[in-house]
């Protein structure tokens, strides 16, 4: 039953590849709600979650095409900082972000970032 378990979960980790489609929609994201606020603190805001998500990105694209199927595992300890702003972004999406599509992107992605970080 256990070895079961171990297979139901490994089958519903996300790999890297998941994880890197996930985080260039978040990234793309991260780029309009940005370019959409002129609130200098929202810019700021945007800013440094879109520089954290970048480093992750660098991190792996480092790692060769074969090693894409393998479980995703995050790389940078300041992703869990990513988690908790992402968290407290989503109910309060329509006060910091004006164009609704940009709102709409935000409330789609989250769930699935913030299930990356739980697996």
């Amino acid at each position: 039953m256990k070895i079961a378990q171990k297979d139901e979960d490994n089958m519903s980790k996300k790999n890297v590849t998941d994880a890197l489609h996930i985080f260039y929609e978040l990234n793309a994201a991260f780029s309009d709600a940005y370019w959409e606020t002129n609130d200098i603190n929202q810019k700021d805001r945007f800013f440094a979650m879109k520089s954290i998500l970048q480093d992750e990105l660098d991190e792996l694209h480092k790692l060769s095409l074969q090693d894409h199927i393998y479980p995703y595992e995050p790389m940078n300890p300041s992703l869990l900082q990513l988690s908790d702003k992402l968290r407290a972004l989503l109910p309060e999406l329509n006060k910091y972000i004006y164009r609704q599509q940009t709102a709409n992107q935000f409330a789609e992605i989250i769930p699935g970032v913030c299930e990356l970080f739980e697996s």
